[in-house]
């Protein structure tokens, strides 16, 4: 290992302990003034005021997952297997990705949502540049899916989502219930060209995730209750398809083969 892969690995290490340090600290201070707060508390340690399109607040508790899986990939960044698509696939990306998520929330605790929006579409594009690159590094075992691929598969989702709810947020002339339900649908549709194009199932269930919590927190709200179940049903939909075509293409691939083996 080259002095300059240990010193990316000990950066990605650093930036990470980073963003999730800020986030430890903003969330106990959250808890101390707790009391006669009138906005929406959100895992993350972000408070959204209510808008049309903020989901149930225990939708937010992917960001236990996400922050779970990126500790697990810089930690199986340092094994041999995942050399290559750390130095080359990922770069200093993740560490750019930790600087910018710690930047959102300093920025978001300041009250200024509309300077944060450019801030979380800069991480949403540099998630999106990591996302792309690992299309060229496909997983070789079961660790590569779940501490490469699934933490920047789930994360840009995620963030995707988050972006937009900050627009509505710093763009208060967006929230009403007709360019809410534009948006949602939007969403389904995105997901539904995730697995229809690039058969990734997981990017999707995170946006349909997304889609079920916003259902479930405006439920009064019947365009926006129609559209996100539309665009849920749309997306699951999808995924089924997907699953049982590959299902049908193994069997398939499994008949072929016995037939070749029991062939003359």
């Amino acid at each position: 290992m080259s002095r300059y892969h240990i010193l990316l690995k000990a950066a990605n290490v650093a930036a990470l302990i980073l963003a999730l340090s800020i986030n430890v600290y903003f969330s106990s201070e959250h808890k101390k003034h707790s009391e006669g707060n009138i906005t929406t508390s959100i895992h993350n340690n972000k408070t959204y005021p209510s808008t049309h399109i903020l989901p149930a607040g225990y939708t937010f508790g992917i960001w236990g997952l996400i922050n779970t899986l990126l500790v697990g990939f810089v930690i199986y960044q340092w094994f041999e297997p995942a050399n290559d698509v750390t130095v080359d696939g990922i770069r200093y990306y993740h560490v750019v990705v930790n600087v910018l998520n710690a930047t959102w929330l300093i920025i978001w605790e300041n009250g200024y949502p509309l300077i944060d929006t450019f801030v979380i579409a800069a991480l949403l594009a540099v998630l999106f540049l990591i996302y792309r690159n690992l299309s060229f590094y496909p997983p070789q075992n079961l660790a590569d899916r779940l501490f490469i691929h699934y933490p920047f598969t789930i994360y840009p989702a995620w963030i995707l989502i988050a972006t937009i709810l900050n627009v509505w947020v710093a763009v208060s002339a967006l929230d009403t219930e007709l360019f809410s339900a534009i948006i949602i649908i939007v969403i389904g549709l995105v997901g539904l060209c995730f697995v229809d194009f690039k058969h990734d199932i997981v990017f999707a269930t995170t946006l349909a995730w997304s889609l079920v919590g916003i259902a479930v927190r405006q439920h009064e709200t019947l365009p926006v209750l129609v559209s996100a179940s539309i665009s849920t049903g749309l997306i699951l939909g999808s995924i089924l398809r997907e699953g049982i075509a590959l299902c049908c293409s193994r069997h398939r691939d499994s008949v072929n083969e016995r037939t070749h083996l029991l062939s003359p």
